[in-house]
């Protein structure tokens, strides 16, 4: 029943580390593409959240920020949080080592890191909009609650997110609908910005704006530094345990296994062999 959505991922995973080792220049533009297509999804949530009724703001955030993963799953980039479930499943269908995976990881991370923080840059010299305007009370306050949650609050909320954040992934992934695709976006995304979860890749950009010019004492390097961590690792577990592990088991379960295929790049170069007949 799954068995499909499966290779399409792993077959993804696959591609992605083929990318980072082989095109690696091509691999970190495209991550700091998706960094910033996340930050521009922070701007709209935050502008729609200051001008919202106070009762329905945090709704109204996260109905808008659908929009930045939309984004990226339409223009195509690199996002550390869908690597997190991509990885898992090409390992565990034997499509790419575990090496791979931590490679892929760290190298989207670090794209998604330079992404936000090059957007947010650019929005602050531009004035920062409602984020540093008449909204910054309330900007700066959903950055100092961020910054000061407990690590175990932190990891649970990083989990639940990403768990979300893949299924949406996963779901978008199921059909070729463009419509379809964009209401399956929209809902796991809504509830995870309603509910107050953590993003790893939207929190470098609104760490980035907040800590850019000035800022509260209590919004820290340190302090980002303390948050980006523990929902990193929460962000990991929820698309690799619950989402990549959950589904991939299910078919494991009934004995529909994947097999081993030919590596990427081996079937690459008999295609090429093959054009030279």
């Amino acid at each position: 029943m799954y068995q499909d959505s499966i290779n399409h991922f792993a077959q993804s995973g696959e591609e992605k580390a083929e990318e980072v080792r082989s095109h690696f220049p091509a691999f970190l533009i495209g991550a700091a593409m998706a960094g910033a297509y996340i930050g521009f999804g922070d701007i709209i949530m935050f502008t729609a959240g200051a001008h919202a009724d106070p009762a329905w703001a945090h709704l109204v955030m996260g109905v808008v920020f659908s929009s930045a993963l939309t984004i990226v799953v339409f223009a195509g980039s690199e996002l550390f949080t869908g690597t997190a479930m991509y990885m898992p499943l090409a390992v565990l269908t034997r499509r790419s080592r575990a090496t791979d995976m931590l490679l892929v990881w760290v190298v989207a991370w670090i794209g998604n890191l330079i992404g936000a923080m090059m957007l947010a840059g650019l929005f602050h010299v531009a004035g920062g909009g409602v984020l540093l305007g008449d909204g910054s009370q309330a900007f700066f306050s959903t950055v100092s609650a961020k910054m000061s949650a407990g690590s175990l609050e932190l990891l649970a909320r990083g989990i639940l997110c990403n768990w979300l954040v893949c299924l949406a992934i996963w779901m978008a992934g199921r059909t070729d609908n463009a419509a379809a695709k964009i209401m399956l976006i929209f809902w796991p995304i809504t509830i995870f910005v309603t509910a107050g979860y953590e993003h790893s890749v939207a929190n470098m950009f609104t760490f980035s704006m907040a800590l850019m010019g000035e800022h509260p004492a209590n919004i820290t390097l340190a302090a980002a530094v303390h948050n980006l961590l523990w929902v990193t690792l929460g962000n990991l577990i929820g698309g690799a345990i619950f989402m990549a592990l959950g589904y991939w088991l299910q078919v494991h379960g009934t004995g529909h296994v994947s097999f081993t295929p030919v590596p990427v790049r081996v079937r690459a170069k008999i295609a090429a062999h093959r054009s030279k007949k």
